[in-house]
């Protein structure tokens, strides 16, 4: 009982202990260091490390009895299953090794020049002695062209369909080395086990993996757009309060505006006149009487306050002249289009200078992608004359001859106009002529 009574009783106030010891009087000041403390906990604790490593095991051997061994033991099944033709084409897929690419790892490498012992080499040499061959590698190109040039709609429309082949100087080339070969990095596995390799690449596909990873041609229009639509703005900008320099003429809207004005002034007096003219039949009307059709003058002006709708014309008392009534945007059925907008309209004539900035760096930096020419390929080049009625056609051609088809291979060719002349030239008949 007395426990629980102690319990009850009030504990002694800790603020006042300075009053018992000090009295009234406060206590003497003195310099307080205050020290952070940082309490660290043991980060590596064996009975944690072992207690989580029962669990990834135990999570293991269940996800291995449950799904490796299950799919495992279906595989098995299904290869029972099969013959021995089929046996031995599955292996035979096994065995052949797997490479995965590494990203950013193509690069071009020079292949080493030709040899005497090579097969191109040898049909290098027998091209060389056999001149009834060259010339008709020769001849055969400046066919070829003809027949292109004769496809053009541009050419035939301007010079005529007649074409025929001229004279032509082509060239033959035996190139010192194979073209160059794409290779890249990546991981290998086959049955010696992983390891890192190298395997070539297609040309082509190399190319297009270059062009889209690194694509000169449009950054450099996209910054000719930005930039002259920079300079637009700035411009516009400058207009404003009056800072520019070479300072446009008036604004269509504006003359516009300006001819509206000139034909109010022109026809005010035209419409005072009339209004006096019209003055004294009036008055002599109203001298011998009124017409027994003639209205009250509420009815006289609710008529001429309200026109029909659609009507042009003017009241002639008015001073203004007549002017075509445009309809409004909600009188049209038509539903709205995106085309329609303003916003668009606004757009499109705003970006109209950038736009053709863009269009004309990219025609001047874009290259087409080509293909590099087979192995052992005989390069010609050279120019080649095509006639017509009406003009002279000089053509600059490059092309790879393959001895092993025996043929271009067009994928390479390259055929360029190099000048065009006309045979009968007439001299611009200007109005003064006329």
């Amino acid at each position: 009982m007395l426990r629980s009574l102690r319990l009850l009783r009030s504990r002694p106030n800790i603020l006042s202990l300075g009053t018992k010891v000090y009295g009234s009087n406060p206590p003497p000041s003195q310099i307080i260091h205050v020290q952070k403390v940082k309490f660290r906990k043991r980060w590596f604790k064996p009975n944690n490390f072992i207690i989580a490593a029962c669990v990834y095991y135990f999570c293991f051997q269940v996800y291995k009895t449950s799904v490796v061994d299950t799919l495992t033991h279906w595989a098995d099944e299904q290869v029972k299953e099969l013959s021995d033709e089929e046996r031995e084409e599955m292996e035979e897929e096994i065995l052949e090794p797997l490479f995965i690419p590494f990203p950013f790892t193509t690069r071009l490498v020079e292949s080493a020049p030709y040899r005497s012992t090579d097969p191109e080499w040898k049909a290098f040499i027998t091209v060389n002695k056999n001149p009834a061959l060259v010339k008709s590698i020769q001849s055969g190109l400046a066919v070829l062209t003809c027949k292109i040039a004769s496809s053009n709609s541009a050419l035939v429309q301007k010079c005529g369909n007649d074409m025929q082949l001229g004279r032509w100087w082509l060239d033959i080339h035996y190139p010192y080395r194979p073209p160059p070969v794409f290779i890249r990095k990546g991981l290998l596995i086959d049955d010696d086990g992983i390891s890192i390799a190298e395997d070539p690449i297609e040309p082509v596909v190399a190319l297009w993996i270059q062009r889209a990873l690194w694509p000169s041609t449009l950054t450099l229009s996209l910054y000719s757009f930005s930039e002259a639509l920079v300079k637009q703005n700035a411009s516009n900008f400058a207009k404003l309060f009056g800072l520019d320099a070479n300072p446009t003429p008036t604004p269509p809207l504006q003359q516009t505006i300006e001819k509206i004005h000139q034909q109010f002034k022109k026809s005010a007096p035209k419409s005072n006149s009339k209004e006096h003219s019209a003055l004294p039949s009036t008055s002599t009307q109203a001298a011998n009487g009124s017409s027994p059709e003639s209205a009250s003058p509420i009815e006289k002006r609710s008529t001429e306050s309200s026109p029909a709708p659609g009507s042009t014309t003017a009241s002639p008392g008015s001073g203004v002249s007549p002017l075509p009534i445009i309809p409004s945007d909600t009188d049209s059925d038509k539903p709205k289009t995106l085309m329609d907008s303003s916003v668009l309209k606004f757009t499109q004539e705003h970006t109209s200078g950038p736009w053709e900035a863009f269009k004309q760096k990219f025609a001047q930096t874009w290259r087409p992608i080509r293909e590099l020419p087979p192995r052992g390929a005989i390069y010609v080049s050279g120019l080649v004359e095509i006639t017509t009625a009406r003009a002279f056609i000089t053509v600059d051609v490059a092309a790879w001859w393959d001895p092993q088809t025996e043929n271009f291979d067009l994928k390479t060719a390259a055929f360029h106009l190099k000048s065009l002349r006309m045979k009968t030239q007439k001299p611009h008949r200007g109005k003064a002529d006329e």
